[in-house]
């Protein structure tokens, strides 16, 4: 599959890492495995699709890979205090192609790309509770701002559910990559678009819920379903023919 084809809203792979089996700190929660999602081409898109997620959660002092910006990314974290911890990473993020879905062709393609960014994270008991700033790498494709929560909600045995939230903030880049329609691309549209130029401000919200379920020491089972809501100007582009999507994940991870 073309990395072009893998265009979508990018926290449904992130939020994979939700579930699991325990604390990334923790001795014995290394992973990686691969799962199948089913997420819309785009967020705001009533066109949906199956995608490979890869599941990799990796720490050795300092160093960690982990998902963010909707592909495994690297970087460094220090804990600042008990159960306070903040780093910097960098990885890549996903595009889109303008022929994946009906609503985007004669638009330009948003191509895969670097980003970087920051983050600091709180995790007393079974909360967890973070913010992350990444920025694109390719010039004009902006930067975003997310703030997460989530709780353990129910452990027993093998079964582990984890409940989240997150949002996330757009600058006024972010915004017109993604929901946004120039004069040019307006004129070019099969759809018909018309002008569009969105503003900075909150972009989406999530809620999710994941399971894990171990099915050996060395083997376990995560599934992710959630809903994400556009909010502010994202809501009412021309781009978006659905305001609310569903999204999902199953996958089979090996924990060292």
């Amino acid at each position: 599959m073309k990395l072009t084809m893998l265009a979508r809203g990018a926290a449904a792979i992130a939020l994979a890492c939700a579930a699991s089996p325990a604390h990334a700190d923790q001795p014995g929660t290394n992973f990686i495995g691969l799962g199948v999602g089913y997420i819309p081409v785009y967020e705001g898109s009533n066109e949906y699709r199956a995608l490979p997620v890869p599941l990799i959660n990796y720490r050795s002092g300092s160093f960690f890979i982990t998902p963010r910006a909707g592909l495994p990314a690297m970087g460094l974290q220090t804990n600042l205090a008990q159960d306070l911890k903040a780093g910097v990473f960098v990885g890549m993020s996903l595009g889109r192609d303008a022929n994946d879905a009906d609503r985007t062709k004669g638009l330009d393609d948003i191509d895969f790309h670097g980003a970087y960014g920051a983050f600091v994270e709180w995790t007393p008991g079974r909360w967890s509770l973070a913010a992350a700033y990444r920025q694109a790498a390719h010039s004009g494709y902006g930067g975003t701002l997310e703030l997460r929560a989530a709780y353990a909600a129910w452990q027993q045995g093998s079964h582990r559910v984890n409940v989240g939230a997150s949002t996330q903030w757009a600058n006024r880049d972010a915004m017109q990559t993604w929901y946004g329609v120039t004069a040019s691309q307006a004129a070019r549209s099969r759809e018909g678009l018309s002008t569009y130029s969105p503003s900075s401000g909150l972009q989406s919200t999530n809620l999710y819920v994941t399971w894990a379920y171990r099915i050996n020491p060395s083997w376990s089972t995560l599934t992710t379903v959630g809903v994400s809501t556009l909010l502010g100007d994202a809501r009412d582009s021309p781009l978006t023919e659905r305001r609310t999507n569903m999204f999902g994940n199953v996958g089979v991870v090996y924990t060292f």
